[in-house]
């Protein structure tokens, strides 16, 4: 486990990069506007959006190809779209043939995530793995409530983690991958707000102390029938990672923590409440697997979804489909609190 790097020089001159692009017209309707699809969430994120064509003109045209597909534009048109700060951070570089990103910025909501240009994600092991609809549906569901220590794992460029950190005092954001911090820095400093990256193993966390929240995009524990190829970082490297998760995260949550992972339902010969009871050895909880897939795998059929689990809570357990609306609803917590018996 590696403590947070110091923050990088370029942090100052990304805050502002950030500050202007949040004062535009550069916002998640404008993108799917621009791309062509109904809206920029769920399935859109879930394509190979960045070879959409462009459909913005001007201004937020220039943003939209430099920042989302990755594009190249005339250098003069990059300098009316950003001022020099964009080239000081290291966001923006010219070359011969014009201007182009060195990574992606992209708007979810009110955040701006940094993540890697897609010929880099996908990768090798150092890539930085883009924001999909799970990344979407965990954003959702994350209580709009204060709370001090955050703890979002499998972070990648911190699409969750820099949501979860507008309502924690401290938010840390580990990956395996040390590029993820590089990432989490510019997410922060983009959306205007503090995280802390930490490069390590999900398994391993004993060293960071205690948290009030804890939550973790899993890739696949079991490939679906059918996915013979899939992008690195997708499928995990051990069918246990949710066993294995769960059994580091249960000695870590304080009194009344709350998990939330998105993640396939399969905890091995056990059923997940089982799993769950031998992690959290004898402590009380109350949990709900909220699923909104479910697929043929060679472990036989499986679901995926939200598995939340409420710590120190009267003893229960809800399953059920998540049928919260898709379009227009950014806060999934209100649905989501009720099968923890608590109100949203």
């Amino acid at each position: 486990m590696e403590s947070s790097p110091p923050p990088p020089p370029w942090m100052t001159d990304t805050r502002r990069v950030g500050e202007a692009l949040r004062g535009s017209a550069f916002r998640p309707r404008a993108v799917a506007n621009a791309l062509g699809v109904l809206a920029w969430s769920g399935p859109a994120l879930d394509g190979l959006w960045w070879q959409r064509k462009n459909l913005a003109e001007g201004l937020l045209g220039a943003q939209i190809e430099l920042l989302v597909r990755g594009g190249r534009v005339p250098t003069a048109a990059a300098r009316e779209a950003f001022d020099a700060r964009a080239w000081r951070a290291g966001i923006l570089e010219d070359g011969p043939e014009g201007t182009v990103s060195t990574g992606l910025v992209l708007p979810l909501e009110c955040d701006l995530v940094w993540t890697d240009r897609p010929e880099r994600a996908f990768v090798g092991q150092s890539g930085v793995f883009m924001p999909d609809s799970t990344s979407l549906a965990l954003r959702r569901a994350l209580p709009s409530e204060p709370v001090a220590r955050h703890l979002d794992l499998g972070s990648g460029g911190g699409a969750v983690a820099v949501r979860a950190a507008r309502w924690a005092e401290e938010t840390l954001a580990l990956d395996v991958n040390p590029r993820g911090a590089e990432a989490v820095y510019r997410t922060a400093a983009l959306s205007g707000v503090k995280m802390s990256p930490v490069t390590g193993d999900a398994r391993e966390l004993a060293a960071l102390g205690t948290f009030d929240r804890v939550s973790f995009v899993f890739p696949l524990l079991v490939p679906w029938d059918g996915l013979t190829t899939a992008p690195l970082h997708t499928i995990a490297e051990s069918a246990s990672l949710l066993v294995d998760v769960l059994n580091a995260v249960a000695e870590r949550l304080n009194p009344g923590g709350l998990c939330l992972f998105y993640v396939q339902d399969f905890a091995g010969a056990r059923s997940l409440p089982d799993a769950i009871d031998a992690a959290f050895k004898g402590r009380p909880w109350r949990g709900a697997f909220w699923w909104d897939y479910i697929g043929e795998t060679q472990a036989g059929p499986l679901r995926s979804g939200i598995l939340a689990i409420r710590a120190d809570a009267s003893p229960g357990w809800r399953d059920e489909q998540n049928e919260a609306p898709d379009m227009g609803c950014d806060d999934w917590w209100p649905y989501l609190a009720p099968l923890l018996g608590e109100e949203g």
